[in-house]
């Protein structure tokens, strides 16, 4: 109990002891306990809590842990006590997931048994383990294109939705532009099955985001704003690869949505990526069409000014943006690519067009022209100044 209270570290003090961990012997091999980390990696097989005295619910601050059944790679049968396996998997059932563990040594054959389930509850295994390990949590690796490129879903958990980047993001959020990077946008875009409707990521009603989490996206639309991003934590960037990324804001065509009062028939969606095609415009008053192949990350949300008419004057009223926030490897900039020849005629054509038809549809086009310009400038207003990503803190039992 005093290592799992101790074990929660932040993960740039984990790396020297995950880069010297071994893995656990295989079956048959000599197997033995060491101050010295060691690395699970095969199939959790069975999940159920192991209560905890009162004594101990009240030092741990939980009533009780995880015992994960993990069958190694090798053969090795290992129980891991946790305070973190993946919610997703279902306690007191047998399941089959791809998993890894990264943690400390504490006993031979002899583990907490878990026992009073639920009256359905399957028993806990009987075989014994031939090693017991304590560790921080339990990395998943699903059979999904993000789980494939090596991105633990076990991040997932602690990631906030519906709100701004928090701390409980922050592994996740720099976890996934490393898996990012480990893969191709066309892989991406392929898994996809091409591009997006993008109502259901941006209408919050329509419960899209606990079941499809992580899923590869294809984002296409204008990008309003390109920032550059620099990664200060060294240990961040070697987990990236890179010492920055690009933030962008992406506005995809809808149809006309009433958003507090507002209609609109385009909607912002924020995209992280970890670069953008080589002669991309950059900065905050840019209007580049663009495709972002990644994977959904969380519900994001922002606050902005608006301005909201008060009797005879307008005042601003801070309103707050839910959006979808997107991870992924490239923006791909996709600007209109025409034949010079046609560039040409199309132009001595619109020329025509636009003089014999100008003074009756003059004003008409100042107008149109106007009312573009202003949508845009008011969708640019209506961004926040830039994502914030909070800093690693020990965790809440770490001492």
């Amino acid at each position: 109990m005093k290592i799992l209270q101790r074990i929660d570290a932040p993960a740039n003090l984990v790396a020297g002891g995950r880069t010297a961990a071994t893995p656990v012997p295989a079956v048959g091999e000599p197997v033995s306990i060491a101050d010295a980390l060691v690395v699970v990696r095969g199939r959790a097989t069975f999940v159920a809590p192991q209560k905890l005295s009162p004594e101990l619910a009240e030092r741990l601050g939980r009533a009780s842990y995880d015992v994960v059944r993990l069958v190694d790679e090798r053969g090795l049968v290992v129980d891991v006590l946790t305070t973190t396996a993946p919610a997703a998997w279902a306690r007191w059932r047998p399941i089959d997931e791809p998993a890894a563990a990264l943690g400390l040594p504490v006993a031979l054959v002899v583990s907490p048994r878990p026992a009073g389930g639920p009256a359905d509850a399957a028993p806990w295994p009987e075989a014994r383990p031939g090693l017991v390990v304590v560790a921080a949590g339990v990395s998943w690796y699903p059979d999904t294109p993000l789980g494939k490129t090596g991105f633990d879903y076990g991040l997932f958990d602690s990631v906030a939705a519906g709100q701004k980047l928090v701390r409980g993001d922050t592994a996740a959020f720099y976890a996934a532009p490393a898996a990012a990077g480990r893969t191709e946008p066309k892989a991406i875009a392929t898994a996809a099955g091409g591009p997006t409707d993008p109502l259901p990521l941006i209408d919050p009603g329509r419960k899209w985001f606990p079941s499809h989490r992580g899923d590869p996206v294809v984002i296409e639309g204008s990008a309003l704003r390109a920032t550059r991003v620099a990664i200060d934590d060294e240990f961040r960037r070697q987990e990236v690869g890179s010492d920055h990324y690009w933030e962008l804001y992406v506005f995809v065509e809808t149809p006309l949505l009433d958003i507090d009062g507002r209609m609109q028939n385009t909607f912002p969606i924020v995209c992280c990526v970890r670069e953008r095609s080589p002669g991309m415009p950059s900065g905050d008053r840019i209007n580049e069409p663009v495709r972002i192949p990644g994977f959904a990350f969380k519900r994001y949300a922002y606050t902005f000014e608006a301005p909201v008419a008060e009797g005879d004057r307008m005042v601003n009223e801070t309103e707050r943006q839910s959006t979808t926030l997107v991870v992924g490897p490239r923006a791909i900039w996709t600007p209109p690519a025409a034949d010079p020849d046609s560039r040409k005629i199309a132009l001595i054509v619109g020329v025509g067009v636009v003089l014999a038809r100008a003074a009756v549809f003059g004003l008409g086009l100042l107008s149109s022209t106007w009312s573009v310009n202003r949508a845009i400038k008011q969708a640019r207003a209506e961004l926040p100044e830039r994502i914030d990503i909070p800093t690693d803190e020990p965790g809440p039992n770490a001492r």
